[in-house]
């Protein structure tokens, strides 16, 4: 069995077993579709479904044995006589495809298994009388491995045709199949032995262009057999279920009429009803004698009138009325509204022969429905107030009128933190109140709107008293909520307009928004007015963010590297990386002036992320243990993975983790302090060091020190600026830089301008030192020139960087 695998191996190529294995699978599925067609069906149908099924089975097994062929590499050159060939294939039909076919007709489970065989030696049958249309060649079989394979083969066919073909023992059933076919015609190939035979004259055809022609034209034969099949069925079943359709829809429509939700009446041509259902009656309020078939329209609308109190002369005009709608070639559509309150809706559809159909609807619901839905549509659900909606329409009536308009837009401080804090269900019930105590500020004539979140407007209706009213506002909102037990204080920004020489309402929107933007920066809990330049400025603060979006793309961003040098050795023990935009037009951007845009749009996430791969990269090139240090804004800390993006930049760029240091503000570590200090403690277990930045200009620093981990400290820059003339700056120099040691952190002190400050810190015992005086920022070349110059000895850094007020980040 080795020997005859081994050979296997040597003479196919496995791609061709492969594609005759696939072939045969589908065969096999073809044939077992035809076969359930043709029990499906009676009669003389049932016969001829019997002989598709014989000949897509022969071809089937035909086409698997000759695209297995095409597989077959003997070492001699084979061609094949197209006679013998064609008997193959009727072979294969009368062999194995009547068999098969003959399973649909019997019962017993005996005679399946029977035919079954009898296939299976059909295949053999095929297989052989194909081979034997090879030319140029002598075939030579050996015999127990060509019993071996009329065994398999019958087998396999045996059991497939034991097995019922239902639900998924189908799969099975194709399984066993091409088992039956791959297994008689790889093992008999096997055992064959092809030898040259003498050169003599013979009629061939390539083996490749017979086999791929014919297998190709036995597929379109099983697809379209397999197409037929699954059609025929559908046929059936389309006539089975458009006969029960119909039967269900006359069914349907002899219980719609006396079931529908409005009422019909039909009138002929000469003005007869003709049909009617019992809702008609139930909503006209009509008796069975008083609307019933037969009746004269103009009687019928006398009954109503009479029910409706109508008068004569409006039943008469209501009687003119129906007949002008009849006559109509397009539908009527009216509504009356009841003397008990109700809203009827009537309709009239005209037929083609003069008569028409009137429809009748309870419309009262839909009415009430619809007012609701207005309302809706026009307040705010939580507070009742007017929406956004209401106020573009308020506000265009008013520009159209001319009238003189002010809006004041109000936005609440810190609710926010109120829903984060506390949870939506109290910050409404806060909205709640907050609608409340703005309708107590208002006069009768101003108009409050929610527009949505915690954005209000008020839109006055005097506008002389628009500061007044907007003082009261912000001292009404400086006195404390109570929502849900919860005592709250919040507050609010007020941002003022009013339309100077513009028609345009969103122009003024818009001028507003900007003054309230403006209070919110400049500390909350203030009104500021629009002034002339508000506009001029948010348009260069937009160009700024589109300049900014096109300066990362097409790399206007470079980095400045600052050097920190250890004390009181003063050596080089790395770079702060500081970054630069050079703008094609506006020159060197101070990052004052571009990062804090760049955290409010949230364009410093994308920044960071260069920042931290571009240091990173520049870090990877540097002698020894230097270290980079990299600042990382708190919007990037939020609102990124930052350890999955420090992972990557360290691997991308083969940087052992110590040798970078990531420089946090307090302010980034106290928002959401719980999960930053997680983070914190996932770089540093990874080897990444942390360093709080501007120590000592924040809040709660020294609870700072115990909550997160932090390897560095850096002393702001206003404390050695005002020491040793401030004894309170002094004091707090000396006890950071023992509270330091004491707690095993470094310190870095920052913006060391002269000798003397060096000596100061020296004194204190700070460990590391930057500024002016010992090395201003440089570019990265200038930067690797001091590393490969620089020595042991004290050594002041030239300045090749852009001008002084852009040096320092």
């Amino acid at each position: 069995m080795a020997a005859l695998a081994q050979t296997f191996l040597v003479d196919h190529s496995l791609g061709f077993v492969t594609t005759a294995l696939v072939v045969c699978a589908i065969m096999a599925a073809i044939i077992l579709t035809v076969l359930d067609r043709a029990r499906s069906v009676e009669g003389a149908r049932r016969y001829r479904w019997m002989a598709v099924s014989a000949a897509v089975a022969g071809l089937g097994v035909w086409t698997t044995h000759f695209v297995a062929m095409l597989g077959f590499r003997p070492d001699v050159i084979l061609g094949y006589d197209p006679v013998v060939t064609a008997v193959s294939v009727l072979a294969g039909i009368v062999c194995v495809g009547l068999p098969l076919a003959a399973t649909v007709i019997v019962t017993s489970r005996a005679a399946r298994i029977w035919l079954g065989a009898l296939a299976g030696v059909g295949v053999g049958a095929m297989h052989f009388t194909g081979m034997s249309a090879l030319q140029g060649c002598l075939a030579t079989y050996d015999l127990p491995v060509t019993l071996v394979s009329f065994f398999a083969g019958c087998g396999f066919f045996a059991a497939a045709m034991a097995i019922r073909p239902q639900g998924k023992r189908r799969i099975l059933i194709a399984a066993l199949m091409v088992l039956g076919v791959c297994s008689l015609h790889f093992i008999a190939i096997a055992g064959l032995t092809l030898s040259p035979a003498p050169a003599a004259q013979v009629w061939s055809v390539d083996p490749v262009t017979l086999s791929a022609f014919v297998a190709l034209a036995a597929l379109m034969i099983f697809i379209l057999a397999f197409i037929l099949a699954v059609n025929g069925e559908k046929l059936d079943a389309s006539s089975r279920e458009a006969a029960a359709e119909a039967a269900e829809h006359l069914r349907v429509l002899s219980a719609a009429l006396q079931n529908m939700s409005n009422g019909l009446v039909m009138v002929g041509p000469d003005g007869i009803i003709t049909l009617h259902n019992e809702r008609a009656c139930e909503l006209l309020g009509l008796g069975s004698s008083e609307l019933r078939p037969g009746m004269p329209l103009e009687t019928f609308l006398q009954n109503f009138g009479a029910h409706a109190g109508w008068d004569a002369a409006r039943i008469a005009r209501v009687s003119n009325t129906h007949a002008i709608w009849m006559r109509r070639s397009t539908i009527t559509r009216v509504e009356h509204q009841l003397a008990d309150g109700r809203v009827l809706g009537v309709a009239c559809c005209p037929m083609a022969d003069g008569g028409a159909i009137l429809t009748y609807d309870d419309m009262t619901e839909a009415r009430k429905v619809q007012a609701t839905i207005t309302h809706m549509a026009y307040h705010d659900a939580l507070t009742g107030l007017p929406n956004r909606r209401s106020f573009q329409d308020e506000l265009t009536a008013r520009f159209v009128a001319s009238e003189p308009t002010t809006i004041l837009m109000i936005d609440l401080d810190r609710f926010k933190a109120v829903n984060d804090t506390l949870g939506h269900p109290v910050g409404d019930a806060l909205l709640i109140q907050v609608g409340d105590r703005l309708r107590g500020c208002c006069e009768p004539n101003d108009v409050i709107f929610r527009l949505g979140g915690d954005e209000l407007a008020i839109l006055p209706g005097n506008r002389e008293h628009s500061g007044t009213l907007a003082r009261r506002v912000v001292e009404a909102f400086a006195r404390p909520f109570t929502a849900d037990s919860h005592r709250i204080s919040i507050g609010c920004s007020v941002g003022i307009a009013t339309a100077s020489g513009t028609d345009d309402p969103d122009l003024v929107v818009r001028q507003a928004d900007l003054a309230l933007y403006k209070a919110k920066k400049n500390g909350r809990n203030r009104i500021e007015c629009y002034e002339s330049g508000m506009m001029e400025d948010a348009v260069k603060r937009r160009d700024m963010e589109t300049d900014m979006e096109r300066a990362l793309k097409q790399g206007e961003f470079t980095l400045n590297y600052q050097p920190l040098f250890s004390l009181p050795d003063r050596g080089l023990v790395g770079f702060e990386a500081l970054i630069r935009w050079n703008h094609p037009t506006l020159g060197m951007v101070p990052p004052s002036d571009f990062i804090p845009l760049a955290e409010d749009t949230s364009l410093i996430t994308e920044i960071g992320a260069w920042v931290l791969q571009e240091a990173c990269r520049e870090a990877s090139r540097w002698p020894g243990d230097l270290y980079v240090s990299v600042n990382v804004s708190p919007v990037q800390l939020h609102k990124t993975d930052m350890l999955r993006q420090v992972t990557n930049a360290l691997a991308e760029f083969g940087l052992t983790p110590h040798r970078l240091e990531l420089e946090l503000t307090e302010t980034a570590m106290v928002d959401d302090g719980r999960r930053i200090s997680a983070t914190l403690r996932a770089l540093r277990s990874l080897g990444v060091r942390i360093a709080m930045d501007d120590f000592g200009t924040g809040y709660s620093s020294l609870a700072h020190l115990r909550e997160f981990d932090l390897d560095r400290i850096k002393i702001d820059r206003s404390f050695i600026d005002s020491a040793p003339g401030d004894a309170s700056s002094m004091a707090v120099l000396r006890a950071v830089t023992m509270m330091a040691r004491d707690l095993s952190i470094a310190t870095t002190a920052e913006g060391v301008e002269n000798e003397e400050q060096l000596e100061r810190l020296l004194d204190l015992g700070c460990g590391t030192a930057q500024g002016y005086f010992l090395g201003r920022p440089m570019t990265a070349e200038a930067a690797r020139a001091l590393m490969r110059t620089v020595t042991g000895q004290p050594q002041i850094v030239a300045d090749p960087s852009p001008p002084a007020e852009l040096s320092q980040a």
